[in-house]
């Protein structure tokens, strides 16, 4: 008789697969992971020499090395490797057992992230090995000896970012530059401690200069370099985002700035750049020939300082047109901007009197028009007629958004719910563990060293369940909100429906802007696709 408990028969466990039971097979399929941080010449040659390494490991430990999981990046952060996120997948999809690296350190330098890696390796049953360590992640039940190897790893980690920074911070302060890629009208000396004048695109820097001084927009000196066939800094097209940037940059001035900002690295584990306190910042003039003055630098700023406030002004009292900051073409994906033409008579303007049209000006050079024009009324009108359909059928809108949004059903939801409940549980039944741990210690029951190995695992196990309690608070919280604002419009808007097309336009403003993020609206005037604000 198969007798099964019910708390096993009703749910869809997965079946457990333990790492321990390939300790004594042969032959097994492994992958080698082996990371470099640069694509220097002297860190290329180590990618032979560690797959040497690995492959000759491989045949006297009597593994099947069937291929190399090679990249290229930091060792910070695993999640922004793309080979080892594959090797991740093919031994879920159980292509390989496990994996081998030359040490722990080019899996990752962060103890974090060595954590987690082995742990999820572990959950589809692989296994981690590094060779220089000895370590096995099959014999390490209590991962006891992966925390020392990891902050072994991550102290190195920080000495060798430390020199790395003092050499760089020497250098500044000595006037010399210390950037891979100078900007563009400069190149860097031959000992490449120095900026340059580049012959080639100063002349270019110039141009932009005079041009924008004269009165030519941001928009305009990018229309022209492109159609002048001049490529901007990576041989790529000119953007305002490019023109703003060379404009705005001190450098031109003969200016070094340096250890402006930093990376940390957030509770989610992702990294994030800040800016330090000003007085921490490295400031050397005269470091470099200048391509230009004071007076035309300070006129500059003063004009775009000028332009930006009038901009504000003009937005920021009243929305000016329905779709503005929503519309999308379909075609490029750029933005749709209104605008307002003079109605003429005979030639000459009527003081006045203006037609209105949404305008996209190809910004992103990918359209097969260099300008569209829509009608802005026959616009204003499907947007609130789109509204309109839309929330005459809640069910359908609530379903809309939620498969945008990946937002939870609310079977999700409970299962969300019940789910935090355990982890706030389990968070409480470590405190308790914890202070009878304390208190276990005190009277002497256990000894200084038992004491220091359990606060540990289970200090390390209740910062694990307080992360795993953050992000399904988020969830919960993300999805409430988003749930909430849909419905608290739809309240709004009910009474309404019939009457849409005659409400205030600040009404429709509202309407529109706590509903969408951005319509993609085609040159035929259809909507093909609707982006909801969540």
């Amino acid at each position: 008789m198969n007798l099964v408990p019910p708390h096993v028969a009703s749910q869809h466990f997965d079946v457990l697969q333990d790492p321990k039971d390939t300790l004594e097979e042969k032959n097994l399929p492994i992958g080698g992971y082996i990371r470099i941080s640069t694509k220097k010449d002297s860190q290329l040659s180590s990618i032979e020499n560690q797959e040497k390494l690995l492959t000759e490991w491989a045949e006297v430990s009597s593994y099947n090395l069937v291929r190399f999981y090679i990249d290229i990046k930091s060792g910070e952060f695993t999640y922004l490797r793309k080979e080892i996120n594959q090797m991740i997948e093919d031994i879920r999809q159980q292509k390989i057992k496990g994996v081998v690296c030359k040490e722990l350190s080019r899996t990752s330098r962060d103890i974090m992230d060595i954590l987690e890696l082995k742990r999820e390796i572990a959950s589809y049953g692989g296994f981690l090995i590094s060779i220089k360590e000895g370590y096995d992640s099959r014999t390490d039940d209590d991962e006891f000896l992966l925390v020392l190897h990891g902050a072994l790893a991550q102290k190195e980690r920080k000495t060798t970012a430390g020199r790395v920074k003092v050499t760089q911070i020497l250098k500044a302060k000595e006037g010399k530059t210390n950037v891979p890629q100078p900007a563009y009208g400069y190149m860097l000396s031959e000992d490449r401690q120095h900026l340059v004048v580049n012959p080639e695109t100063a002349p270019v820097y110039r141009f932009i200069v005079e041009r924008f001084l004269d009165g030519w927009g941001q928009l305009k000196i990018a229309k022209y370099l492109n159609q002048n066939g001049i490529p901007a800094k990576h041989g790529g097209k000119w953007h305002t985002n490019a023109i703003r940037t060379i404009l705005t940059n001190p450098v031109y001035l003969g200016v070094t700035i340096y250890n402006t900002t930093t990376l940390v690295r957030t509770p989610a584990g992702k990294q994030k750049r800040v800016v330090r306190p000003r007085d921490e910042w490295i400031i050397r003039e005269n470091t470099h020939e200048p391509l230009v003055t004071r007076e035309e630098f300070e006129r500059i700023q003063a004009i775009i300082k000028e332009r930006k406030e009038q901009d504000k002004k003009e937005w920021s009292c009243d929305r000016k047109y329905l779709g503005s900051s929503i519309l999308r073409c379909s075609e490029c994906g750029g933005k749709i901007f209104g605008t307002r033409f003079p109605q003429k008579r005979s030639g000459k303007k009527i003081l006045g009197s203006y037609y209105y049209r949404y305008i996209c000006q190809n910004r992103l050079g990918t359209c097969t028009a260099p300008v569209k024009i829509w009608d802005m009324e026959r616009v204003d009108r499907l947007i609130m007629d789109l509204v309109a359909s839309l929330f005459s059928d809640k069910v359908k809108l609530m379903q809309a958004v939620r498969a945008q949004m990946d937002v939870m059903s609310d079977d999700d939801t409970a299962e969300y719910e019940e789910e935090r409940r355990d982890v706030q549980e389990r968070i409480q039944g470590v405190e308790k563990a914890i202070k009878k741990q304390q208190m276990a210690f005190e009277q002497d029951a256990i000894t200084l060293d038992e004491y220091r190995e359990r606060m540990l695992e289970l200090r390390r196990e209740r910062q694990l369940l307080e992360q795993k309690l953050a992000y399904l608070d988020e969830k919960l919280r993300r999805s409430d909100t988003a749930l909430d604002r849909i419905n608290l419009v739809c309240e709004k808007i009910v009474e309404k429906l019939n009457n849409i097309h005659n409400l205030p336009y600040e009404e429709k403003i509202e309407l529109v802007t706590a509903t969408f993020e951005s319509i993609y609206l085609d040159g035929d005037y259809s909507f093909t696709d609707v982006v909801f604000k969540i």
